[in-house]
């Protein structure tokens, strides 16, 4: 317990300092120190694990409560910390990844003249995080979940002199919080009806509850509306693609690793609240493919080398939705870790390159990289492989166990939109990467110029480059961690890793494979520029996300902007001329009165004698 208090505070205490002394002290102090508080973080996480696994496998929690928070009315409700595997798997990815993170920001932002404060939001948004996981009940994880979307706010926005970093992070924000009042609401309701707010409480009473009733349906949908809006679900999903102009560790840490899936670990957690709501589950599953095969088409013509790989990120995010829905909850989390490893990679890899290109972030700039940044690029091709599910790379064991998983809960058709999702996958990644890496430079001023990257920022890239080689060798571990924990309520079916049919594992990577062969026959053979097709019908509406952006316009802002005009015109201003008009009648009274305050004191008496002899006569007629 007494560990957990100090993993948990050592990334706010970081914050803190750097707010306060970060005009008093070196720049480069700021960064420094940030990364020693997070690797102490990472170890301090790896010793609770330790410690967790030293327990018996079916009582393997820690939990305490720090204080008394809400005693006013009602069951008390305590500032609890909890943790278990599962928010066990979430300390290490966010300590471990973040620390990777913050080594190689020190050599990203070297010349930025505010990395200070960059470097104090980098270690409030893991306080953030890291209070979200830790959370022993529903209130606790609201505070982190909220607090997560102002660090994501401060860091999307980051650099504010640019109006389209501020409008990102605006509008971040504001989807965020869309998702922050569904849990609010669903939160009511669950300590309304069970009177706790705590996860053992709550699961508890989950346990004896009857399944498929309106309560549990609709607390679920709004618990869910939270999940959706923080992982970027389709049709919240807009606000991840614009948040790609914060600084590129900003989008490996924020939009990689931790903050899009805390709806994620959020789903997983509430699992047993799923069980009593199939209905939901079942949307769960569904709205988790559809976002998969919707963000991997629409990376298919991006131009922004960071935008393929925030739509990679909403595939696969969908991915890991879809584990959860259809019950495979060990494989979704499964995928969660991996996709850490190889998406973290890259990002960061994909931060190198634009940092040695001067900025350039335009796939119609790259090309013939691999000569200047071999490294990179070795890194860049291990993530690939991994992301697109090639064997034996990570990302191939994650997915053959949630499409296999998905195929044995007889999901025939979300199986089907997975394995289009894994060949889509390895055409868009393979895309990228010959158009970054290989082919004759398309810009040769620029060309000139690249370099690898200094070791500040290539040996995190190469670490996690190395783990998305290896990564999906953790997964027996994993099963036997999280699987007994998933089987402790009913409905877990099948909470440990599966295996599909051969032929499914066969038709998957055969997909990847073919789309890989197609990438390279189309941009190395062809030589086929990375700007190719978006003037077309498909390729106009993939580039444009179908016009989702569009479509949220018509909904929600014009029709707010015409009931706004409506009442500014009728209403108010049909008030303001009310209130004018009576103004302007005061200043006319004031206009004629004026004149009295003349300022001659002779008048003033006449004016009194005048107004005495008044009243004298009144009174004397009524005698």
């Amino acid at each position: 317990m007494q560990g957990l208090t100090e993993l948990l505070l050592l990334p706010l205490v970081g914050a803190v300092t750097i707010g306060v002394f970060k005009s008093v002290v070196p720049q480069r102090f700021a960064g420094i120190w940030a990364s020693v508080l997070l690797v102490a973080s990472f170890a301090l996480a790896v010793l609770a694990d330790i410690h967790l696994a030293g327990l018996p496998a079916g009582h393997r929690e820690i939990s305490g409560t720090l204080f008394n928070w809400v005693t006013g009315f009602g069951p008390k409700i305590g500032w609890n910390v909890y943790l278990d595997p599962l928010s066990g798997i979430w300390l290490l990815v966010i300590t471990g990844v973040g620390a990777l993170i913050h080594i190689y920001s020190n050599g990203y932002m070297h010349d930025d003249p505010d990395r200070g404060r960059f470097f104090g939001y980098l270690n409030f948004f893991i306080f953030s995080m890291l209070l979200l996981v830790l959370a022993g009940n529903l209130l606790i994880l609201l505070i982190g979940w909220g607090l997560v979307g102002l660090a994501s706010y401060l860091l999307i926005g980051f650099w504010y002199h640019r109006p389209s970093a501020v409008r990102a992070a605006k509008k971040a924000f504001v989807m965020n919080t869309v998702g922050d009042v569904g849990i609010l609401i669903g939160l009511a309701l669950l300590y309304v009806r069970f009177h706790t707010v705590t996860y053992t409480g709550l699961f508890a009473s989950f346990a004896h509850a009857t399944p498929n009733t309106a309560f549990f349906e609709w607390t679920a949908v709004l618990l869910f509306i939270g999940a959706m809006a923080k992982s970027a679900q389709f049709p919240l999903s807009g606000w991840l693609v614009d948040a790609m102009e914060g600084p590129t560790p900003v989008s490996a840490l924020i939009h990689a690793a931790t903050m899009v899936t805390a709806g994620v670990y959020l789903m997983a957690r509430l699992y047993p609240l799923l069980r009593l709501a199939p209905d939901v589950r079942y949307a769960v599953a569904a709205i988790g493919a559809f976002t998969a095969i919707y963000a991997a088409s629409s990376a298919f013509f991006q131009q922004d080398i960071k935008k393929v790989l925030a739509y990679s990120t909403l595939s696969q995010l969908g991915y890991m939705f879809l584990a959860l829905g259809v019950g495979a909850y060990t494989a979704g989390v499964f995928h969660f870790m991996t996709h850490a490893f190889f998406k973290a990679c890259l990002f960061l890899a994909a931060g190198s390159v634009i940092h040695a290109l001067g900025g350039e972030q335009d796939l119609n700039q790259m090309g013939g990289l691999y000569k200047k940044m071999p490294w990179t690029m070795a890194s860049f091709l291990a993530a690939t492989l991994a992301i697109s599910g090639i064997p034996p790379f990570s990302g191939y064991y994650s997915k053959e166990a949630i499409l296999g998983q998905t195929f044995n809960s007889g999901h025939d058709l979300l199986w089907a939109v997975g394995v289009l999702t894994a060949g889509m996958t390895s055409f868009y990644m393979f895309r990228l990467f010959f158009l970054t890496f290989f082919g004759k430079p398309r810009n040769q001023k620029i060309y000139d110029h690249a370099h690898e990257a200094p070791a500040v920022m290539t040996i995190p890239v190469v670490i996690l480059g190395i783990l998305a080689v290896v990564g999906g060798f953790f997964g027996a571990w994993l099963n036997g961690w999280l699987a007994p924990v998933f089987r402790q309520y009913p409905g877990a079916l099948h909470a440990a890793l599966e295996h599909g049919p051969v032929y499914g594992t066969v038709l998957a990577v055969g997909l990847a494979v073919v789309a890989f062969l197609v990438a390279y026959w189309l941009y190395i053979s062809k030589n086929t520029p990375a700007r190719a097709g978006i003037g077309q019908w498909p390729g106009r509406w993939m580039f444009a996300a179908y016009g989702l952006d569009t479509g949220w316009r018509y909904v929600t802002i014009l029709p707010i902007q015409v009931v706004g005009s409506w009442f500014r015109d009728q209403l108010e201003r049909g008030i303001l001329a009310s209130v004018v008009g009576v103004a302007n009648g005061i200043w006319l009274w004031a206009e004629d009165l004026r004149p009295v305050q003349s300022g001659y004191v002779r008048r003033y008496g006449l004016s009194i004698m005048v107004g005495l002899g008044v009243v004298l006569a009144y009174c004397l007629t009524r005698v």
